[in-house]
């Protein structure tokens, strides 16, 4: 899905992976606009129609981002109109030339520092570990601090012209980040639909809450989805925050609202309980290759 001079949100600054994820969903002639937050880009999207918004939704090792969860649930005119898998490179890097051990300050986004967590304890054993915003924050802060390295993307090295101390130090080669198109719903993309033939090719989300905190609650929505020999591809449950044992049912689905088994599922889902949303109908993933190659620096 390839757009001319749309405007898209992304958690920045430059060099983030959900820049890499941007720009490589729709091409480098566009508008990008890094934000500090994903609150901060659900906020752009949510108030500015023409907006588009990427946010990291899961990751391969640690999971599920839990803000994204909870914005997705809170924020309600965001909707998902498209995704995409980024292949994740960690690279270790600083602004002097230095051997591992000289390492003492070791800055990233927690979530790269889990990913990288085999190489940590085996390379930077009594390295300091500070959390940052971003990746590329992490890159910027220690321009300025001496024996400090940062855990970043193959896109930051030019960025922020840095010195490579080790390549793909993520615990896996397997490590891939799936990523949401968020928009406004009442901008939404509509998208032409072969209902006999999209099954395959289609995805859509909802957000669920059983009326009763009762036991087989869940089997009975499963149930459903099996009557309709409809494919659940992600089901996962977050509290809802009202009360202790009370939780929501976030599913992805294979096919689009309109097929007449979806929506058949879902009026009867809707029957059995308190809260339910529809967060988006969108074409399945697109996994990203060789990602930071077609951005131009």
């Amino acid at each position: 899905m390839l757009l001319n001079h749309l405007n898209c949100a992304f958690l920045g600054p430059k060099g983030t992976f959900s820049e890499i994820a941007a720009i490589s969903y729709f091409g480098n002639d566009n508008n990008f606009y890094p934000q500090k937050t994903i609150t901060e880009v659900f906020e752009v999207v949510e108030n500015n129609k023409n907006f588009y918004g990427i946010v990291p939704i899961e990751n391969s090792i640690e999971g599920s981002v839990s803000t994204v969860m909870d914005l997705l649930f809170e924020i309600s005119d965001v909707v998902i109109v498209g995704e995409c898998i980024v292949p994740i490179r960690h690279f270790l890097l600083s602004n002097e030339t230095l051997s591992l051990e000289k390492v003492k300050v070791l800055y990233s986004h927690q979530q790269a520092i889990n990913q990288c967590n085999k190489f940590i304890k085996k390379n930077l054993k009594s390295v300091e570990i500070i959390f940052t915003a971003s990746t590329t924050n992490a890159c910027e802060i220690i321009s300025n601090i001496p024996n400090s390295a940062a855990i970043a993307s193959k896109r930051a090295i030019q960025l922020y012209n840095l010195k490579v101390l080790a390549s793909d130090i993520q615990d896996s080669n397997n490590n891939y980040t799936r990523f949401l198109v968020i928009k406004n719903k009442n901008n939404e993309v509509t998208f032409v639909k072969d209902l006999e033939n999209e099954v395959n090719r289609y995805k859509t989300s909802i957000i669920c809450a059983p009326k009763y905190n009762k036991a087989g609650v869940l089997c009975d929505i499963l149930e459903i989805f099996k009557r309709e020999n409809i494919n659940l591809t992600r089901i996962e449950s977050r509290p809802t925050k009202k009360q202790l044992g009370e939780y929501l049912f976030y599913i992805d689905l294979e096919g689009y609202i309109h097929n007449p088994k979806i929506e058949c599922a879902l009026k009867d889902i809707k029957n059995i309980c308190s809260f339910f949303k529809f967060l988006g109908s969108y074409p399945l993933k697109r996994e990203m290759n060789s990602t930071e190659e077609v951005i131009k620096n």
